[in-house]
């Protein structure tokens, strides 16, 4: 439960950061290769990019954890 926990504090943070960057940055253009890009689109991906690096080792935890569990239950029959 500890990590659950921990986790969706870490969301509600980079929801608070994401709203944060939304009103704060202001819309320059930075030119990037071909396209142009905002900084707030520039700051917003890189938050994304954390977001989706916390939920993949979050998921990846949950993984293990349950393939340990299933060890200990099959040492257990035995």
């Amino acid at each position: 439960m500890e990590l659950r926990k921990r986790f969706y504090i870490a969301l509600a943070i980079f929801a608070a950061i994401g709203v944060a960057i939304w009103f704060t940055v202001d819309d320059v253009l930075i030119p990037v290769a071909a396209v142009h890009i905002t900084m707030r689109q520039l700051a917003l991906a890189i938050l994304g990019l954390f977001v989706l690096r916390t939920v993949l080792h979050w998921r990846a935890q949950q993984i293990r954890a349950e393939r340990e569990q299933q060890k200990d239950q099959g040492f257990e029959l035995m």
